[in-house]
């Protein structure tokens, strides 16, 4: 038989707080809690915030007194890091092992080569290329069993493949164990991950277009778990009148071809994030075989020409 306390809260109608933050992890950040009060739905969205503040001191690239930063400026000492960054850095290994290399943190080097020689309107130097790619295949960094790292690379490193999606995982979680809590959304320009039963639905659009008011591609429900997506056909460089992706393969050093966009629905936004990355550098079939190995995933890939590749557990959370 039901309490009296559960039966007042049955008539009491949730709260609902929505805002929406400029300038957050480097982009436009939503948070959205149902509670059983206004005082729980603020408090949660509060935590939520605050772990975002903190794991943005410890993650990120951009800040000289970050821990990421702190850590890159001594390479081959071996130094003691936090959880957090830990846990980042051994995800990063984990999706370069299961991609054969597609994923990398060293993406951000290659990166930058080409958007150098972009400005010199010339491709880049292949001797130059050829050093950075090998020296991609050995290992970025070794991890300790007692909490410390050292870092072995001489080349820039980036996390936000993965850092990005790892904070929204930490700030859902955060809100979500506040008591009385029943729905949440944090939404982080686009890497989003939902806590609770309802879920949202979610309008994928066609990633070939600029334009905002075409009819989505397809419609996803994201219920206690996370989506994330990434686009290729907007973004990157021209040299000499031939455009290259901004998508670098790690393996071989050039711009990806042939897949416009893709969108992961995971477990968590982490592992969304990591597939979204992955998806976009390996041909569709591989893609594929990789995403359906992975506990829980689905995606979508949109070829360049415009043909759509579902994977096996995509149409199973599709809503028209």
């Amino acid at each position: 038989m039901p309490s009296a306390l559960s039966l007042l809260r049955s008539l009491c109608p949730p709260a609902h707080v929505r805002h929406v933050y400029e300038r957050l992890l480097g982009t436009e950040v939503e948070v959205q809690v149902v509670a059983d009060s206004r005082r729980r739905a603020d408090e949660a969205e509060g935590a939520a915030l605050a772990e975002i503040e903190r794991l943005t001191d410890v993650l990120n690239r951009f800040d000289p007194d970050s821990e990421l930063r702190r850590w890159l400026a001594y390479p081959d000492d071996r130094t003691a890091i936090g959880a957090d960054l830990e846990a980042v850095l051994r995800l990063t290994d984990h999706w370069r092992q299961v991609s054969g290399g597609a994923f990398h943190p060293g993406a951000d080097a290659l990166g930058a080569l080409w958007a150098a020689a972009a400005r010199n309107r010339s491709l880049p130097d292949p001797a130059a290329l050829g050093r950075l790619v090998h020296d991609l295949c050995a290992d970025p960094w070794t991890l300790h069993g007692d909490g410390s790292a050292t870092l072995h690379a001489r080349y820039p490193l980036g996390l936000n493949a993965l850092a990005k999606g790892y904070i929204v995982d930490r700030a859902a979680h955060a809100a979500a164990a506040v008591p009385g809590v029943r729905e949440v959304l944090v939404n982080a320009g686009g890497d989003l991950r939902t806590a609770g039963p309802r879920g949202v639905v979610v309008a994928v659009a066609d990633p070939r277009s600029r334009r905002d008011d075409l009819p989505p591609m397809a419609r996803v429900r994201v219920t206690d778990a996370a989506l994330a997506s990434s686009g290729n056909a907007h973004r990157g460089v021209d040299i000499a009148g031939h455009w290259h992706s901004h998508v670098i393969d790690p393996r071989s050093g050039r711009p990806v071809s042939g897949t416009a966009g893709v969108t992961v629905v995971a477990p968590d936004c982490a592992t969304a994030d990591a597939l979204a990355t992955v998806a976009g550098v390996l041909d569709v079939p591989a893609a594929l075989t990789v995403i359906d190995r992975q506990v829980g995933c689905a995606a979508l890939i949109v070829t360049d020409t415009g043909h759509i590749h579902p994977s096996a557990g995509w149409a199973a959370l599709t809503s028209g």
